[in-house]
């Protein structure tokens, strides 16, 4: 029990101290938007965007979410090769579907009913083009590792750190009238999983990832209502919840 104890004070320690830290390095880009066009802005919970000068967004009432691009995925690392060798194109294809139904659906069930989700482009529609651009699943190997008895839980983390096998996941966006083509955003962020004291969700390959999916999503529903002066707030690096 003390040990439980002393576990949990630990990491709420260095979920205070180490926050900023543990945030997720900025994506290089992949090509799917041009990064040296893009930039932070700090009322906007992305690490990347853009936005075309003088645009009135409010004409807009309905938004076309086509099927995910996954072309632009950056090339696999060492890691994801030796563990889920065979099994990429696969796993890429389910993440790009529920990225894609993910997305329809957080706008579809935003209760502000901003924009009308619509299965084909229309006059006067606005065009959300989505990009996986790189996805490591969870090491479960690694996962198990951390929680076995005598297991050395700090350094396993250390060691995903250090080798890149901790859960990430990156997309890049443009938003576009649909009507002219014309881009009218931009934006692009990457994220690793949450930092959690007790971790169920390690031992799946891509849970951490659909977490992570499902918030950017919410993000762009509250970033369709922003209200002028607000701020909505980026992913923490940390959860209290093991699931």
């Amino acid at each position: 029990m003390l040990q439980v104890l002393v576990a949990v004070i630990l990491g709420l320690s260095i979920m205070l101290s180490g926050c900023a830290a543990m945030k997720a390095a900025p994506s290089q880009g992949a090509g799917f938007v041009p990064m040296e066009h893009m930039a932070p802005q700090e009322d906007l919970p992305f690490q990347k965007v853009w936005f075309k000068k003088d645009v009135d967004f409010t004409g807009y009432k309905s938004i076309y979410i086509p099927g995910v691009h996954t072309n632009h995925l950056l090339q696999s690392n060492w890691w994801q090769q030796n563990f889920r060798q065979g099994q990429m194109q696969e796993d890429l294809a389910t993440m790009a579907q529920y990225m894609h139904q993910e997305f329809k659906t957080a706008f579809h069930n935003d209760s502000s009913h901003r924009f009308q989700v619509v299965e084909v482009p229309e006059k006067g529609s606005l065009t959300l083009e989505l990009a996986l651009t790189e996805l490591v699943p969870s090491n479960v190997a690694l996962s198990v590792l951390e929680y076995a008895p005598y297991g050395g839980g700090t350094a396993v983390r250390v060691m995903e750190r250090a080798t890149g096998a901790e859960s990430t996941v990156a997309f890049e966006a443009r938003m576009k009238d649909s009507d002219t083509g014309a881009t009218l955003a931009m934006f692009a962020d990457r994220q690793v999983k949450k930092i959690r004291i007790i971790d169920f969700k390690a031992f799946t390959w891509y849970a951490h990832g659909k977490d992570i999916i499902k918030e950017w999503a919410e993000q762009f529903v509250r970033l369709s209502n922003k209200r002028p002066g607000e701020v909505i707030e980026g992913s923490g690096a940390f959860t209290l919840m093991p699931w």
